[in-house]
């Protein structure tokens, strides 16, 4: 049997949810296929995602067709009749349509419609996002199966001392509205109002959709001196961050799964994350789950951690416990069953 993949998102130096996911199982996936005497091809592109992945991979699929297509990032070439699986990793697009530009939203939601209808199988990264694709896209649910993420642990060589010399909450991820970045300013201003505290916010990520939106926020801010963009940050530098930051504050809008709770969690890092979608789900005991509406709980939360440091203790224990629910070995031995067997 020969399975293709659509392995572009690996090519990533700077490696984000879907990337890392990749990445993790193509290093797995080397020693499944010797194992149960399969072939892999691993199909790359280097420029115009949409139209290589709609064209070029068409063409090559068309000509060479594997057996099986996995498709790791959602949407496969259409203008194909090789059987394919998918992997959606959430549907916030449609949950939070005004958080997406236009022709992003509309080719996100044609495409996974089409993918889901036609795809042999589909993986979910969490039942959260199951409950989506039956809910939004009526999508059969002996047709998806849920595969968790895996995870592989923190930095070995985390600095013993911060890179800053003062105290501070981090967020990891895209800075961006729909990861409610506008949300969590107010809360911090709202959490620094109130306490007085010397921390600082530390927004650490890549600039994406509405960050003019969130940069007008921060000017607004009493506290705009104390709120700090790094852009994006390598891998070490960011477990080093998470390490001696206060707690990672997540309080996103929606998350498919949510890595940057499991990578806090790995440090030894208070998380404080929404109780909607996945994430709940994802950081089982190990969190505060707050509601990314409330400012008023948000801020609670951060104060929480900073003045009771019995509890936040407790919080880091759980967390660690967590983490022992997520392998990359267990993701990809699953995600390799799939394809065999679609």
């Amino acid at each position: 049997m020969t399975i293709g993949i659509h392995a572009e998102a690996d090519l990533l130096a700077q490696r984000t949810g879907v990337e890392e996911y990749l990445y993790h199982l193509l290093k797995q996936f080397t020693s499944l296929a010797k194992e149960k005497q399969q072939q892999i091809i691993l199909y790359y592109r280097t420029k115009w995602p949409m139209v290589w992945t709609q064209i070029r991979l068409a063409f090559e699929c068309l000509i060479y067709p594997p057996d099986i297509l996995f498709v790791p990032a959602q949407i496969p070439p259409f203008f194909s009749n090789v059987k394919t699986v998918i992997t959606v990793h959430g549907l916030e697009f449609l949950r939070y349509p005004a958080k997406y530009p236009l022709f992003k939203r509309k080719y996100l939601y044609w495409g996974t419609k089409i993918a889901c209808k036609r795809a042999a199988a589909i993986i979910a990264v969490s039942e959260s996002t199951k409950k989506d694709l039956m809910h939004y896209l009526d999508v059969p649910e002996n047709k998806i199966t849920v595969i968790y993420h895996g995870f592989s642990g923190s930095s070995n060589d985390i600095a013993v001392k911060s890179i800053f010399e003062w105290p501070y909450f981090i967020y990891i991820g895209r800075v961006e509205t729909k990861k409610n970045i506008d949300g969590l300013i107010k809360s911090f201003t709202l959490f620094k109002a109130k306490t007085g505290y010397a921390h600082k916010l530390v927004l650490a990520g890549k600039r994406g959709f509405g960050f003019e939106k969130i940069s007008s926020i921060v000017a607004k801010s009493e506290y705009k001196d104390d709120i700090i963009f790094t852009g994006y940050v390598d891998e070490k530098t960011k477990f080093d961050l998470l390490k001696h930051a206060a707690a990672l504050v997540f309080p996103s809008w929606y998350e498919g799964f949510g890595f940057p709770i499991l990578e806090a969690q790995s440090t030894g890092t208070a998380v404080i994350t929404s109780d909607v979608s996945s994430m709940g789900e994802v950081s089982g005991d190990g969190a505060i789950l707050i509601n990314p509406e409330s400012y008023q709980e948000i801020s609670a939360a951060m104060a929480l951690v900073v003045d009771n440091l019995e509890f936040k203790r407790g919080l880091i224990d759980k967390g660690f416990l967590n983490l022992k629910r997520f392998s990359w070995e267990k993701c990809a031995r699953e995600t390799f069953n799939v394809l065999i067997n679609a």
